[in-house]
């Protein structure tokens, strides 16, 4: 990762749990989505939940 430093055009994502795949340091890079990532899929899953309960 010390390679990925100054990189502005890198995004590192992942699903979450992290489980010692990615260390703690990564956290304060620019590209770490993440976090992001989790955040943004909560109300996707409530749309779709909801979706799929008026179909029904």
């Amino acid at each position: 990762m010390e390679t990925a430093e100054g990189r502005r055009d890198l995004t590192i994502m992942h699903p979450l749990p992290r489980v010692n795949e990615i260390e703690t340091d990564v956290d304060r890079l620019e590209g770490a989505a993440y976090f992001r990532q989790a955040a943004n899929g909560v109300p996707v899953r409530m749309a779709l939940l909801s979706l799929l309960a008026k179909s029904g």
